[in-house]
């Protein structure tokens, strides 16, 4: 396997990676220690190890030799399922949550219905939709007055199941999405959630993609109510870890529309996962809650994100809220206190909102 050769033979032992991983920090001393592990198949004999790391990609960040111990993982994760050893019986709700977002149920492809014409789509994603189908519905309509011609594409761009090591599956979907921006007649598709931005970018370049928050800065805001006096601490997603652009688009939609950030110490692209990613909540529960809570010991204030699953992630702990909900939301503030959607409301929110995007046909 090339990960684990790689970190084999340049892994300088410096344990910089490990000090700020709590993944690291249970299993090892040093990367090149749990590469030369896997290397005789330790990764086959505790299944649950590679299956418990965020695939976040920090660790490559702070690396001096850009060592990703994630991709090493999930190589690890994939070589498990091409031999029949995983996904594990806990991924069993990963794997169904998939079949939901795939299905007739929430799965759509519209063209704009007052130019019945389709230059572009919009690709809210399965978290955000699951999170708050108002909000999806009020951005796209908010997208199809600045640009007429916008379209939907209600799915999921396959991330769990990519970080379940599924390739074939992975790929299917990804055709999937393919087949169904052919039908739409555009290539152009403007994306709502980083996990989705990264997955098209490394693994569909044949979309051309823009970020929702790149194209709020061109074209202007809507004009919104705002409620004085609200600083935030805004957490970057992992996946816009590399994306510039991105996170200058949010911090300067947030700045238009009059509210306050507190930068957190890791930020950008030093940002530190949420707990959500790589689905390590299903074979390490208690893992992912201590990533979630040093996350929140880090914002001194509500937090913001632009992320759904992130979103959800921290309001178990701590009042946080969407960008989105700033800009559509005339309830936000109450909201920022609402607990995570359970996985019962949030295919309901998906059928909602499939529901609601119809009738307008």
């Amino acid at each position: 396997m090339r990960e684990i050769s790689k970190i084999i033979e340049r892994c300088y032992d410096c344990e910089l990676c490990v000090e700020d991983c709590e993944f690291l920090k249970r299993v090892c001393k040093t990367p090149r220690e749990l590469a030369e592990k896997f290397k005789v198949g330790f990764f086959r004999e505790k299944i649950r190890v590679p299956y418990s790391c965020n695939l976040c990609d920090l660790c490559e960040k702070i690396c001096p030799e850009d060592l990703n111990i994630g991709k090493m993982c999930l190589e690890a994760r994939q070589q498990l399922v091409k031999e029949g050893l995983a996904p594990l019986p806990a991924h069993k709700y990963v794997k169904r949550n998939q079949e939901w977002s795939l299905s007739r149920s929430f799965a759509l492809s519209l063209p704009d219905p007052n130019t019945d014409g389709c230059k572009r789509v919009f690709f809210p994603g399965c978290n955000l939709s699951g999170y708050s189908p108002y909000l999806v519905i009020e951005t796209y309509d908010y997208l199809r007055e600045r640009l007429a011609g916008t379209g939907i594409i209600l799915g999921c761009c396959g991330a769990p199941t990519r970080e379940l090591g599924e390739e074939s599956q992975f790929e299917e979907m990804l055709e999937g999405l393919e087949s169904a921006m052919r039908q739409s007649g555009t290539s152009e598709m403007i994306v709502a959630c980083p996990y989705c931005y990264y997955n098209f970018k490394h693994y569909a370049p044949q979309f051309q993609m823009r970020s929702l928050y790149e194209v709020m800065v061109e074209v202007g805001l809507p004009e919104t109510k705002r409620t004085r006096g609200w600083t935030f601490s805004l957490h970057d997603s992992c996946k816009a870890r590399w994306e510039e652009d991105i996170q200058q688009s949010v911090r300067a939609v947030v700045k238009r529309i009059g509210y306050g950030i507190k930068e957190m110490e890791y930020s950008r692209d030093m940002t530190r996962c949420c707990g959500v990613g790589g689905v390590i909540s299903f074979v390490d529960f208690d893992l992912a809650k201590n990533i979630t809570k040093r996350r929140i010991a880090e914002a001194p204030f509500d937090i913001l994100t632009y992320c759904g699953s992130c979103r959800e992630a921290f309001a178990r702990e701590k009042p946080s809220i969407h960008v989105l909900d700033l800009i559509f939301n005339p309830n936000w503030v109450e909201d920022r206190i609402k607990p995570p959607n359970k996985e019962s409301i949030r295919r309901e929110n998906q059928a909602f909102l499939k529901s609601q995007l119809e009738s307008r046909r």
